[in-house]
């Protein structure tokens, strides 16, 4: 199980989904209604999968058409149903420990949900029940489970999913050209089209060569690219961002990797232009410090321990309670 599948879990677990009118209807390939599965004795309807389907059916609709969109809604269902399994089990494991959550707890996070989702309209929040045929007893109960998971998942994975320092590190040193900045540099282009005919290159050939020795009389190369470049960025004299060497036009590589730092080139002719460049700035490939990377790994490697934790734990808990699945 990956991370984004915990992910959503934790949504299922977090929050009583209330989202009907917010949802266009599955088609057909989902039945309107029917045993999805079986926990125990705890029975997961397919309506109770439609309504954990909501919150992404939009994006589905959006994206897909036509039997691809009928394949769309067939796996989310799938791996809603398993995510709904899931929280069944964790569920049971937690009324099998003979855990309990107060009633003022419970309370609490729905007044949360009330003011949160709702704005703290009380009447919107039960005209929102009741267009999804929940009673307000049934929501508080769905709350209670949600709690119950919640907490119990946070005691099996999160509170165990610890890294030590030494990996982290080891994790860096192993990993190190991940964390290579590549070399970039900020340069400028003045560029002049050849023209259509002979006398027209012949043009440019001399303007190319007045623009040069203005440059090398120390001129500024922005003024006069901005005065002169026919380039697309003229309007910033000839000026681009910092780029990597790779993303630079493969013809300039050879010739700007030969600059230093304000100097300019001289002219470079093509089959269609004149060019000169300059290199306005430059950062030398380097690593990023371990200091500004270790919260990043800490974070990924926590991340996969949870999701390892989870697996090993979902698993187990499917061997020790009965589950059944409805087509």
């Amino acid at each position: 199980m990956n991370t984004r599948t915990i992910r959503h879990s934790l949504l299922l677990l977090a929050i009583p989904l209330l989202t009907h009118a917010q949802s266009p209807n599955p088609t057909q390939t989902i039945p309107i209604d029917g045993y999805a599965a079986k926990v125990n004795t705890t029975i997961i309807t397919r309506s109770d999968v439609r309504s954990a389907m909501a919150p992404i059916l939009p994006q589905l609709y959006r994206r897909y058409q036509g039997a691809q969109l009928e394949q769309q809604l067939e796996n989310t269902y799938q791996q809603t149903r398993e995510q709904l399994i899931e929280q069944a089990l964790i569920y049971a494991a937690f009324e099998a420990r003979g855990g309990q959550i107060p009633d003022h707890y419970v309370q609490s996070e729905i007044d949360r949900t009330v003011r949160d989702r709702f704005q703290g309209d009380r009447a919107k929040f039960e005209e929102t029940l009741a267009a999804e045929k929940i009673t307000y007893q049934e929501y508080l109960e769905k709350t209670r489970r949600n709690i119950s998971t919640s907490m119990l998942m946070n005691e099996e994975i999160n509170r165990r999913a610890r890294i030590n320092p030494e990996t982290i590190r080891n994790t860096y040193e192993t990993n190190r050209h991940q964390y290579l900045i590549p070399e970039k540099i900020k340069h400028s282009v003045l560029l002049l089209h050849h023209g259509d005919t002979p006398q027209e290159r012949q043009l440019k050939q001399a303007t190319a060569n007045r623009i040069l020795q203005r440059l090398q009389a120390g001129e500024d190369f922005n003024t006069l690219a901005t005065e002169y470049s026919e380039g697309a960025r003229a309007d910033q004299g000839g000026s681009f961002p910092w780029l990597q060497l790779k993303d630079i036009d493969p013809a300039l590589r050879a010739p700007l990797s030969q600059l230093t730092v304000g100097q300019h080139s001289p002219i470079i002719e093509n089959e269609s232009r004149f060019l000169i460049l300059k290199v306005d700035a430059r950062r030398n490939a380097a690593y990023q410090p371990f200091s500004e990377v270790r919260e990043a790994i800490k974070k990924e490697l926590t991340a996969a321990e949870r999701d390892r934790l989870y697996t090993r734990w979902i698993e187990r808990l499917k061997k020790e309670h009965y589950i059944q699945r409805y087509d």
